[in-house]
């Protein structure tokens, strides 16, 4: 609506002053993007490149420990404790009717189990060769989504650390990502820091960016007890695109996505401040971040910083047009579901985070709600025990969170995509 163009152009222009309309509301981009600008040689590539941690391979000589698929019963555990989701508090979208009541355990196959054939005694690291042997071949040779790893001598997130470390994965960080994470061990940090009683809507980890990672892998410190939630919930694009409208698709596919973040300076009861965002006090350094990914920003009197991009919503990833965009999970709609924010009376581009269509128009509340009721459809979910690696093809997979009661913690490691599949030449 003409109306509601002009609304969000005020409002951005508000705190964006000296942007010229045309660069902002027109992506100097296509509106698809293609797992193929991993290996373009860009003066941005270089710069990711650079800062994105090699792993080594592990010294052990060959696979160590034998590891064999396992069938794991999830419906009984759901069938003893449902997770209730229709109507379900701080969860957003919830009070649809289009919302599955309960939801769904994995089918066999969803989930792909692995665990030892006998007692292991070795070191964590030296579990690794065996379980990177397990990944090349479930989630890259088979196109997979999942890989649960149970019953290793895995315990702490150091354990956790000294098995990445040794994946030989390219392992990267979390820099510039919206959601509350602290430094656990190497390249480990807290899966998520926000309150217990708020849901996390289904995503894909930075894929309101343009350095997002291929592989999630999530490890678990110490699960909720049975019958708290905290369950840990997955829904792959490929079941979600088939059954999205094929207008809100073309629409989408057409214009892309805006995301928007306004993030504070650093101070007491700050939900989430830039420096904590892009993990440094340097103005300088987060200027040069968002320079290698073609964001634009603006920084204001009370040192907050407001940073923006456009991004297609559409990625071929080998082979195969996928819906790989965030414009529900990341709207301030999510925001006005978190206990922090309830009841806050705020304009909308001054939330932590909001999305637009990529001409910068209003994204309308019943599109979003489409979206979230086809993604709750076909999401699956499970409590994950102590020791538990999951590793997700973050492309294939979103990944969400429900609330829970009481204790539950999760570390998580981040992986880029290292090769060129010939699927995308």
């Amino acid at each position: 609506r003409p109306e509601a163009r002009l609304l969000v152009y005020h409002e951005l222009l508000t705190v964006l002053p000296c942007v010229d309309l045309l660069d902002l509301f027109t992506p100097k981009m296509s509106v698809v993007r293609s797992t193929s600008r991993l290996f373009r040689q860009t003066s941005g590539l270089a710069s990711l490149v650079h800062r994105v941690r090699y792993s080594q391979t592990s010294a052990v000589s060959g696979a160590t420990v034998n590891l064999v698929e396992t069938q794991v019963d999830f419906a009984s555990q759901l069938k003893a404790h449902p997770a209730k989701i229709r109507g379900r508090k701080w969860l957003p979208g919830s009070n649809s009717p289009n919302f599955p009541e309960f939801l769904a355990p994995p089918e066999d196959g969803y989930v792909h189990v692995f665990t030892p054939s006998g007692k292991v005694t070795c070191p964590p690291e030296e579990c690794a060769p065996s379980m990177r042997l397990v990944i090349n071949n479930v989630l890259e040779k088979r196109k997979e989504g999942a890989v649960l790893f149970r019953g290793l001598p895995l315990s702490t997130a150091e354990d956790f650390s000294k098995v990445v470390v040794n994946l030989g994965l390219k392992l990267t960080s979390y820099k510039g990502g919206g959601g509350i994470r602290h430094r656990l061990a190497e390249a480990v940090d807290t899966a998520s820091d926000e309150p217990p009683e708020f849901c996390i809507e289904p995503h894909h980890d930075l894929a309101y960016t343009d350095h997002y990672p291929e592989k999630i892998i999530f490890f678990c410190i110490e699960p909720p007890p049975p019958g708290t939630g905290g369950e840990t919930v997955l829904a792959d694009v490929r079941d979600i695109l088939p059954r999205l409208d094929k207008d809100v698709v073309e629409k989408f596919r057409k214009l892309g996505v805006m995301y928007t973040h306004h993030l504070p300076s650093r101070g007491p009861g700050i939900y989430n401040s830039w420096q904590e965002t892009f993990q440094t006090d340097s103005k300088f350094d987060v200027e040069e971040h968002m320079k290698d990914h073609n964001m634009h920003w603006k920084w204001h009197d009370n040192g907050a910083l407001t940073d923006w991009t456009v991004l297609p919503a559409m990625l071929k990833y080998r082979g195969e047009w996928l819906w790989f965009t965030l414009p529900h999970a990341h709207n301030n709609t999510y925001m006005k579901c978190n206990p922090y924010w309830a009841g806050s009376d705020i304009p909308d581009h001054l939330y932590p985070q909001h999305t637009y269509y990529g001409d910068g128009t209003v994204i309308e509340q019943d599109v979003l709600q489409h979206i979230r009721d086809v993604i709750w459809q076909v999401a699956v979910g499970f409590q994950l025990q102590k020791g538990d690696l999951l590793v997700l093809n973050n492309i294939y997979r979103q990944h969400a969170r429900l609330s829970f009661t009481g204790k539950r913690m999760l570390a998580v490691a981040l992986a880029m995509q290292d090769q060129n599949y010939p699927e995308d030449n």
